[in-house]
């Protein structure tokens, strides 16, 4: 057993009653796309003489192949996973994929269920100024990576090929996810403020990236300080950030997986980034009356009994003087 992080990876059973006592195993994608990368060729960059190599989808069907013939997980009989930002994005992508790939290997049923953290991205939207910054992103880094098979494969099938790029995206992926998942996230995340909501389209002056869409968070023009930090946002900019708030939570709750049996949410308003990962805003951001350990803790001993209801958690949005309306944040 090992302690890699807080919250909801945290080995104190006070913070942490639902996964305290289980054995972590910690991936790195290494592909620059959360594992969905599935480019059998390399791409030179001229400048460095250098291979860059997008495959993450084989590194984790590598990982979880050695996990079951080498590390006991061949044994397993509960299974939860989780990752942050762009785990949290990986865990959305690839929930489904894990367990079935992990089933289709052991003889036995298991426990199984899914809290990505901080990863529901709203990588399709347009920044303050109407611009689809992070959708060019999105969208060059699926084609590089070549991902077309290493995202959910539901998606894929039900969507037409010149959008399959949008399966490389948390809202996306949901539509189509069977397994349980427990969504933890922030409706004004500190990554998301800066890094889509006030990104800026940028061109750098180089050949690995020349003709690739770019971006330079919280640059847009007269947001530079609002998109760091919503405290710094001005009467009418503090607009941008409750439309922002409304269109992820209504994007989130009205999104089919989010709506399945055993599925659910806790959605705080705190101005942070990760914090399902960090002990005290783990055990200390509260909705409702519950925090969000308690919340998880919760969906997890509910989850797999028929019929039991998963409770979501959904906090206030932003208030209109740049205050924020959940006192525990």
């Amino acid at each position: 057993q090992i302690d890699m992080a807080g919250g909801v990876a945290s080995a104190n059973c006070n913070i942490n009653p639902a996964f305290c006592d289980f054995n972590k195993v910690y991936m790195k994608y290494c592909d620059g796309n959360s594992f969905s990368g599935a480019l059998d060729s390399t791409v030179h960059i001229e400048e460095t003489d250098q291979d860059l190599y997008f495959r993450g989808h084989y590194i984790l069907e590598a990982v979880l192949t050695d996990l079951i013939a080498n590390e006991g997980m061949d044994q397993v009989s509960e299974l939860s996973l989780t990752g942050c930002s762009a785990g949290g994005l990986s865990t959305f992508l690839h929930s489904d994929y894990v367990h079935d790939f992990i089933s289709s290997k052991v003889s036995q049923d298991f426990k199984y269920g899914a809290t990505p953290i901080s990863g529901f991205f709203l990588m399709d939207r347009q920044n303050v100024h109407d611009e689809f910054v992070m959708s060019a992103q999105m969208k060059t880094i699926f084609e590089l990576s070549n991902a077309t098979i290493g995202v959910h494969q539901g998606c894929i099938e039900n969507t037409d090929s010149e959008n399959h790029y949008k399966c490389n995206t948390a809202p996306e992926a949901l539509k189509y996810i069977e397994q349980p998942i427990f969504v933890l996230d922030s409706s004004m995340d500190s990554w998301q403020s800066g890094c889509i909501m006030t990104n800026k389209a940028i061109d750098y002056d180089n050949t690995a990236t020349r003709d690739m869409p770019n971006g330079l968070c919280s640059a847009a023009e007269g947001f530079e300080d609002c998109g760091g930090n919503v405290e710094n946002c001005d009467d009418e900019q503090i607009y941008s950030v409750v439309e922002y708030q409304g269109s992820f939570v209504r994007l989130l709750t009205n999104t089919a997986g989010y709506k399945k049996e055993n599925s659910g949410a806790f959605i705080y308003p705190c101005f942070t980034h990760c914090a399902g990962q960090d002990d005290n805003s783990f055990a200390g951001f509260t909705v409702d009356g519950v925090t969000m350990s308690a919340a998880v803790n919760n969906w997890w001993q509910g989850n797999g009994i028929d019929g039991a209801v998963t409770k979501s958690y959904l906090s206030q949005i932003y208030n209109l003087d740049s205050s924020n309306p959940n006192p525990t944040c």
